[in-house]
C-alpha cells in the first residue's frame, strides 16, 4: 500500500493530465463520486439526512461541492457554507455554479452570523470538512481556529474530505486546531502524515476513494513510501523446508547484558528463538551467563570476560571474534550499559565483520560518542527509539518526532544503514531512500525490554536468509501485531515482553 507526500501525489495527478489526458474536472467526479459512495456506506439510508458542506478556496472544497449534487440525488438535503468566500479556481467556481442552479443553500461564512451557523451545524446529521486540502501548511487563523473548534463539539459525524483541515499532509502535525473527523475520505493514495500521530487520530477511520488515477501510473513514478500490511508479512513469511536441520535456519549471536540489566540479552533470544532460528548464541558478562541459562536453556550462553562494574572488557575480542566466526548474523546491544571499555568492543565488531549486524539500545548510545569516526557495512542495522536518535544525530527529539520520515531515510542515505525509527508509527528507511511504515502496536509496547524482543526477532529473521530490509519490515509487523492480539482481551498498560514473547507463534500462525 503506497504512501505519498503532497509533491508526490501534485506530481501523480499532472502526470494524468499531461499524459494520459485525465484532465482534472474529471478527477473531480470521480472523488465527488467516491466520498458519495464512501458516505453511502456509513449510513443505512442518506435519504432526508442533513448534510452540511463546509467549502475552503481550493480544489479541496471544490471535490466537496461536486458530491453535493450526488447526496441531492438519493434524498439528503444539502447546504453549503464558503468558509472564505467565493472559491479560487475554475473548477470549485463551476460546481458552485451548478448547485446555486439548483437552489441549493449557500451562505457565505461571517463570523458574526456565528448563531445561524451554530443552528445548522447542531441540525446536520452530516458535517464534510472540504476546508483545507493537502497543500496547507501555515498555522491556522485565529477565526478559521474557533470555527474548527465549534465543528468539534457540535458535529454529530464529522467526514474529512482528502485530509482533515489543519493537519499538514507530510508530517502529520497540526497547524494549531485540527478538525477531529470521524472518517477521512483520502483520493489516490494514502498521504504520509495520516499514519503518524497526532494525525492518526483526527483522521478518525480511513477510506481510500479513486479518482482515475491509471494504477501503472503510481507504479511507475516511483514512490518512496508503503505501508507494510497483513497481506505484505504474510508473503515475507519464511518458508520452512520439511528436509531441514536447526543450520537451516541460521545460527544468530547476540551480544548482551550487564550486571545491571541481566534481563535484556534473555528478552532478545527469546524474540529471535521465537520466529524461527535454528541457534541463538548470547555472549553475556561472565558469570550472568547462567541466568540466561536458567531462564531460557533453548539458548547457548556463553560467559564473556567482564569489567570491574560487570560490563563487557575489551580484552573480549578473542572470544567475540569465535563465537561471530560461527554465526550469520549478529545482534549487538541491549543491556550492554555504558561502560568505555565496552564502547571500543562495539566499534571494533562494527569496522571489523562483514555481516548481517543489528545494532541496538546501548550499542547505539555507545556508538553516539565517536559517529563522526564510524563506518558502517552496507549490511548494518540501527534501531533507535527517538530518544536514541537524537543522540546519534545530535538532533533534539522534538526535532525528529516533528518529521520522523525526514529524519530517518536523511540518516540511511547519509550513513549508508538501514534504519528502524520506533514509534507509534514505526519508520524503516533503507540506503535508496524508501521508507516503510508500520502502524501495528499499541502503547503497551512503550515498556522496557519490547525492544529486545523486536531485536532478537529481527536476528532471527535474517539468519533465515531474509533480505535485511524484509526481516525489518516483517519483525516490526509481528512485534506490533502481538501487542494488538494481547489489547484484545487485556488492558495495554499490563502488557510487559514475555506476553510478545507468548503471542508471536500466534501471529506467525495467523500470517502463515
Amino acid at each position: 500500500m503506497r504512501v505519498v507526500t503532497k509533491e508526490e501525489m501534485r506530481a501523480i495527478e499532472i502526470e494524468s493530465v499531461n499524459t494520459y489526458g485525465i484532465d482534472e474536472w474529471l478527477m473531480m467526479e470521480h472523488a465527488a463520486m467516491a466520498l458519495y459512495l464512501a458516505v453511502e456506506d456509513e449510513f443505512e439510508s442518506l435519504a432526508g439526512k442533513k448534510i452540511l458542506i463546509l467549502v475552503g478556496k481550493g480544489n479541496n472544497g471544490g471535490d466537496a461541492l461536486a458530491s453535493a449534487r450526488n447526496f441531492i440525488e438519493v434524498g439528503a438535503k444539502v447546504k453549503a457554507y464558503l468558509i472564505f468566500g467565493e472559491p479560487n479556481g475554475e473548477l470549485p467556481k463551476k460546481h458552485l455554479s451548478i448547485l446555486r442552479k439548483m437552489k441549493v443553500p449557500i451562505e457565505i461564512y461571517e463570523k458574526s452570523k456565528g448563531s445561524v451557523f451554530m443552528d445548522d451545524l447542531k441540525n446536520a446529521d452530516i458535517v464534510i470538512d472540504g476546508i483545507l486540502g493537502t497543500g496547507a501548511s501555515n498555522l491556522l487563523s485565529d477565526e478559521l481556529t474557533e470555527l474548527i473548534k465549534m465543528v468539534n463539539e457540535n458535529s454529530k459525524f464529522t467526514i474529512a474530505v482528502d485530509l482533515p483541515s489543519g493537519v499538514e499532509s507530510n508530517t502529520g502535525k497540526l497547524l494549531g486546531e485540527a478538525v477531529r473527523a470521524d472518517l477521512t475520505v483520502t483520493f489516490g493514495t494514502l498521504k504520509t502524515g495520516m499514519l503518524f500521530y497526532p494525525a492518526r487520530e483526527m483522521c478518525g477511520r480511513i477510506k481510500i476513494g479513486k479518482i482515475g488515477i491509471p494504477q501503472h501510473l503510481i507504479d511507475e513514478v516511483h514512490l518512496k513510501g508503503e505501508v507494510i500490511t497483513f497481506d505484505d508479512a504474510r508473503l515475507l513469511l519464511p518458508k520452512r523446508p520439511k528436509l531441514s536441520h536447526k543450520g537451516t535456519f541460521g545460527r544468530v549471536m547476540i551480544i548482551a547484558g550487564s550486571r545491571r540489566y541481566t534481563g535484556a540479552p534473555i528478552l532478545a533470544a527469546y524474540g529471535a528463538l521465537r520466529v524461527g532460528a535454528g541457534l541463538v548464541t548470547v555472549g553475556v558478562p561472565d558469570p550472568f551467563n547462567t541466568t540466561v541459562t536458567a531462564s531460557l536453556p533453548e539458548a547457548i550462553a556463553i560467559p564473556l570476560p567482564v569489567t570491574q562494574d560487570g560490563s563487557l572488557a575489551a580484552k573480549s575480542r578473542q572470544e567475540v571474534k569465535e563465537l561471530i566466526d560461527k554465526s550469520d548474523v549478529i545482534a549487538v546491544g541491549p543491556g550492554l550499559g555504558a561502560n568505555f571499555e565496552t564502547g571500543e568492543i562495539v566499534k571494533w565488531v562494527v569496522s571489523t565483520f562483514d555481516k548481517p549486524l543489528i545494532l541496538d539500545a546501548d550499542a547505539l548510545n555507545l556508538l553516539s560518542r565517536d559517529m563522526n569516526d564510524i563506518t558502517f557495512s552496507k549490511k548494518t542495522v540501527v534501531t533507535p527509539h527517538p530518544g536514541e536518535f537524537a543522540r546519534l544525530t545530535s538532533e533534539k527529539v522534538e526535532d525528529v518526532l516533528s518529521n520522523p520520515v525526514k529524519h530517518a531515510v536523511e540518516f540511511a542515505q547519509s550513513k549508508g544503514v538501514n534504519v528502524l525509527l520506533k514509534g507509534a508509527t514505526t519508520v524503516i528507511a533503507s540506503p535508496n531512500g524508501r521508507y516503510f511504515l508500520n502502524v501495528t502496536g499499541n502503547s503497551g509496547l512503550a515498556t522496557g525490554g519490547s525492544g529486545d524482543v523486536l531485536t532478537g526477532m529481527i536476528a532471527g529473521f535474517v539468519a533465515q536468509k531474509m533480505s535485511i530490509l524484509d526481516a525489518l519490515k516483517l519483525a516490526v509487523y509481528v512485534h506490533g501485531r502481538a501487542a494488538e492480539i494481547y489489547a484484545e482481551k487485556n488492558n495495554e498498560a499490563s502488557l510487559i515482553p514475555r506476553d510478545l514473547v507468548k503471542l508471536i507463534p500466534q501471529v506467525l500462525k495467523d500470517l502463515s
